[in-house]
């Protein structure tokens, strides 16, 4: 059973109820398979490495999922893309941009073998 979870008062709080909800489901599956020596869907009992790459994988899915829903809210109620997606510098230039890394490291995840619906 997935971990209770607070939500109230969170940075960002109505599209992290929605966009958590789902991403915690797969993190406590995961955690508990690897942590109990239990299998996971396809990949079987984990090792070290795999569990590495499914965790970092539920991450990365959730830096996406919340960029996705974010942009679909009608432009008043969007989170400005500063306030979560880049990293600057003291001038302003954009040093780098979590959701293109999310959907980089996705993308090679997958090449590997690694996918989580």
């Amino acid at each position: 059973m997935p971990s209770e979870r607070n939500y109230d008062g969170i940075q960002h709080e109505d599209i992290r109820k929605i966009v958590d909800s789902d991403i915690c489901i797969k993190h406590d599956e995961l955690d508990n398979c690897y942590y109990n020596g239990l299998p996971y869907k396809d990949y079987g009992v984990l090792d070290k490495s795999t569990f590495d790459k499914l965790h970092g994988l539920v991450f990365h899915q959730h830096t996406v999922a919340f960029h996705t829903l974010n942009k679909l809210r009608s432009v008043n109620k969007r989170i400005g893309e500063d306030k979560y997606r880049y990293d600057k510098d003291e001038n302003g230039t954009i040093m780098f941009d979590h959701v293109q890394a999310a959907m980089d490291k996705i993308k090679e995840l997958k090449a590997e073998g690694f996918v989580l619906k």
